[in-house]
């Protein structure tokens, strides 16, 4: 249980990151439902921000797993749900993974797309979908 600790504490650790960086936006992220409309719009703006070509792999990387954990923190807090580190369906990396229910969510991966794709990816709209499939599932109360 050792590597499951050190997941969840480096997940906690990069959400409480994002809450601070989300006042650099005047944003108030407090692990609500809601705020994550607040982390739309950062990242709305983060993407219109980003360098022609885009940022450094690195940097990408690095925005991906903080406000992917925030964004996996908030489902994991309403919804139940451990963290890991599995293969991405499909390829070959290994990344950041929620199980809630039976499914897996890659939260790093969806801020991905929200960056590089642009509003189509809007992380608020895929929330909405992961609660209605798990509302039913298992309902928990804040």
């Amino acid at each position: 249980m050792e590597t499951h600790d050190s997941v969840v504490s480096m997940t906690e650790a990069y959400a409480d990151k994002a809450v601070m960086i989300a006042r650099e936006f005047n944003a108030r992220l407090d692990y609500s439902e809601n705020s994550l409309m607040e982390l739309e719009g950062i990242l709305g703006q983060l993407a219109l921000d980003l360098p022609p070509g885009g940022p450094s792999t690195d940097e990408l990387t690095e925005m991906c797993k903080m406000w992917g954990c925030y964004f996996g923190e908030v489902v994991r807090r309403r919804f139940g749900g451990d963290w890991s580190i599995d293969t991405y369906p499909g390829k070959q990396f290994a990344t950041l993974t929620l199980t809630v229910a039976g499914n897996k969510l890659f939260p790093s991966m969806k801020i991905h797309r929200r960056l590089t794709e642009g509003e189509g990816d809007n992380v608020w709209s895929f929330y909405k979908m992961v609660k209605a499939k798990l509302e039913p599932v298992q309902p928990k109360t804040n």
